[in-house]
């Protein structure tokens, strides 16, 4: 796993060993970077569900003015720390935040914070149920700028997975991108065109 362009380009970053954790693969990564292109550069980022911590750092390398990670494991938590200051990040910069909560309550916490993002990527455990909820708490929050987007990163669906929603709470399906047993897809706020 590394960083692929930008300030921090060709860094190692530490994995997870156990299996509770599966990082975003380089080639997924490339290809959404590239569909969000120029978005990424100083927008407020939230990588939810963080795990390593590697979709926020590539954020951060391609030009992200502030990255919020969001994760519950304590373990994950050393690691994205590590892999921030791998590149250099001291985790107690003011750009940098890191949250230590499942996904549900750190969104609930970010609300009530009146935190705003103009890019959030979600990626949680595939089998974990929680797509629909959490893309309800932020719309209903309207924790994403006008023009920003939610990207969702699950599994292809198999007869029992539910199909990704077309529209859930204030967001809107408007881009789905299949790579392999993965699936990609991109939300906005449903009254932005």
């Amino acid at each position: 796993m590394r960083i692929i362009t930008g300030r921090f380009k060709g860094k190692r970053l530490i994995s997870v060993k156990a299996n509770t954790v599966r990082p975003t693969s380089d080639r997924v990564k490339e290809s959404v970077f590239g569909i969000l292109g120029d978005c990424v550069i100083n927008s407020n980022f939230l990588d939810l569900c963080a795990g390593t911590g590697n979709i926020g750092l590539e954020a951060l390398s391609r030009g992200a003015k502030s990255v919020t990670f969001v994760d519950r494991s304590p373990h994950c938590i050393r690691i994205i720390k590590s892999n921030l200051a791998g590149c250099d990040v001291n985790s107690g910069d003011p750009n940098v935040n890191i949250v230590k909560l499942d996904a549900l309550r750190g969104l609930a916490y970010l609300a009530r914070r009146n935190a705003r993002f103009d890019l959030i990527y979600f990626d949680p455990p595939y089998d974990s149920g929680i797509h629909e909820a959490c893309l309800a708490r932020i719309g209903t929050n309207r924790m994403l700028s006008p023009s920003g987007q939610v990207v969702v990163e699950r599994r292809r669906e198999r007869r029992t997975d539910p199909a990704a929603p077309e529209a859930s709470h204030e967001l809107k399906l408007k881009r789905q991108e299949r790579y392999g047993d993965t699936v990609i897809s991109f939300y906005q706020m449903e009254d932005t065109e």
